[in-house]
């Protein structure tokens, strides 16, 4: 049923308006009937009726001031004005409000028919056009914003502009609106969250989405009930709210302004809506302002400095918050550190399977600052852990106790490897940390205490030198001979005899 209001100063008027059309029969239900002007335009601006037919004198507000107010507060009834005589050419003026349709009182039924007949066809072709229009709103238009916000196409080409000027929407404007699922799969907003409210939904690349939407004022709080509702369903996502544009052809700016705008997302804990008008001012930061405090950081992590490691670590954040420091930046110094911690773990041959798993901690997906300091203080502590029990296990210089070791099994059959599974240190870092020890690798080591044991037999016994060879640990004669006269500079037979001349 479509909707008419009757406008008559006169009541006899009005209540003749209201029996000289049968309007049930046409499709239409009285909504209304007014005795002025003021008192009209209220009712219609309340019931939105399709069909409006009034007087053109009345007291307050006039008939073709009230068509002026009614179009201009965005409401498109179909007027038809009823006057007398002596209003006629007065009436015929309304030509430059787009109304078409006139009646002089008092009208006949023919000419109320024909009125009513050509009413009906203009309210019909309207709703034919609003549902083509809504058609190609809903099936073509998102999919052609998608294109022109994947860069596919743009409002220069073909006629691509035209259509999106056609769907101007009460000069509004239009802002775009990043959606990024983090709950998983992507999610479709209900219907319900619109109402009346023009949007498109468009489809881009794995977990996000967009929205664009007319713009309005109570776009940020409509923005935070849509997410808050979402989030008491279990499902997360982060809002990202780009600029206002006048035009469709202009929704790319919005675009690249929300992607802007969710670069912010990670300095919050929670992910409910950001405005690009408030946001847009606090630049991100490249710079490696933080570089020294992660070498702090380091040294006191190896020193089992637990509490300055802490307030290092926390600092350093406090610095990432307050300069906005980049992602990918954080997570550049972030892994510095537990790479580095890594490497102290090879090096010292500590067991992996007992430490933090560092390719779980890079592989994690730290959605927000905070998120990437808890990761990082979990580690740290795991790792610290691991490393004080290391240290208490071989406390009382482990290499000195490598050394005596050496130093009692020396007629043994030794390598660098036997050594470290034995001492649970990592071969590379046990070599290392013994030449800075002893200024000598431990093979030349062990050399230098066979050899030095073969010089006393030598001097002491009359066996044979073969044999005494065997006794230090040398499998093979010629080696024996070959490390002898390295660091004697004589062959052992006359080592023998100087010594005992």
């Amino acid at each position: 049923m479509y909707k008419v209001i009757l406008v008559d100063d006169e009541p006899f008027a009005l209540e003749g308006l209201k029996l000289t059309v049968e309007w049930d029969e046409l499709g239409f239900e009285i909504a209304g009937m007014c005795e002025n002007g003021e008192e009209a335009f209220a009712v219609i601006e309340a019931c939105q009726p399709e069909l409006v037919v009034t007087d053109i004198r009345m007291p307050v507000i006039d008939g073709l001031e009230l068509i002026d107010r009614v179009q201009k507060a965005g409401c498109d009834p179909v007027f038809i004005i009823v006057s007398g005589y002596n209003d006629f050419e007065y009436a015929r003026s309304a030509i430059r409000y787009g109304v078409k349709h006139y009646l002089l009182k008092p009208a006949l039924d023919k000419e109320w028919e024909d009125v009513m007949q050509s009413v009906i066809g203009e309210l019909q072709h309207r709703e034919q056009q609003r549902v083509r229009q809504d058609l190609v709103s809903d099936h073509f238009v998102p999919t052609l914003l998608a294109q022109m916000l994947r860069g596919e196409i743009s409002a220069a080409d073909g006629n691509v502009g035209e259509i999106l000027d056609s769907l101007a929407f009460e000069n509004q404007g239009w802002r775009y609106i990043h959606l990024e699922w983090l709950s998983g799969s992507k999610q479709e907003l209900d219907a319900h969250y619109f109402q009346t409210r023009k949007a498109y939904a468009i489809d881009l690349f794995r977990s996000q989405d967009g929205l664009v939407m007319e713009s309005f004022p109570e776009l940020e709080e409509w923005a935070q009930y849509v997410y808050e509702d979402l989030y008491r369903q279990g499902i997360e996502c982060c809002f990202s709210m780009g600029p206002r544009v006048a035009s469709l052809r202009q929704i790319a700016d919005s675009y690249a302004g929300a992607l802007e705008t969710s670069v912010h997302h990670f300095f919050h804990v929670s992910g409910g809506p950001l405005d690009y008008h408030k946001i847009n001012q606090k630049q991100i930061s490249y710079d490696l302002d933080a570089y020294a405090i992660v070498d702090d950081i380091q040294h006191a992590i190896e020193a089992l400095q637990v509490k300055r490691v802490e307030e290092q670590v926390k600092i350093m954040f406090e610095m990432f918050t307050e300069n906005k420091t980049a992602r990918e930046v954080v997570h550049l110094l972030v892994i510095r550190i537990v790479l580095k911690s890594a490497s102290v773990i090879r090096e010292m041959g500590i067991d992996s399977e007992a430490m933090p798993r560092v390719r779980d901690f890079l592989r994690k997906e730290h959605r927000s600052l905070k998120e990437v300091e808890s990761s990082l203080q979990v580690y740290v502590k795991q790792y610290m852990s691991q490393l004080k029990l290391h240290k208490e296990k071989f406390s009382g210089h482990p290499l000195r106790v490598i050394e005596r070791y050496i130093q009692e099994h020396y007629r043994e059959p030794l390598t660098i490897k036997d050594i470290g599974e034995r001492f649970f240190m990592n071969p590379v870092y046990l070599g290392q940390a013994f030449i800075k020890r002893n200024g000598v690798g431990i093979l030349e080591y062990i050399h230098d205490l066979r050899i030095d044991e073969a010089k006393r037999r030598l001097c002491e016994s009359d066996e044979t030198i073969r044999l005494i060879a065997e006794q230090v640990g040398y499998v093979h004669y010629h080696h024996f001979l070959k490390e002898f006269e390295k660091r004697v500079s004589d062959k052992p037979a006359a080592y023998r005899q100087l010594s005992k001349a």
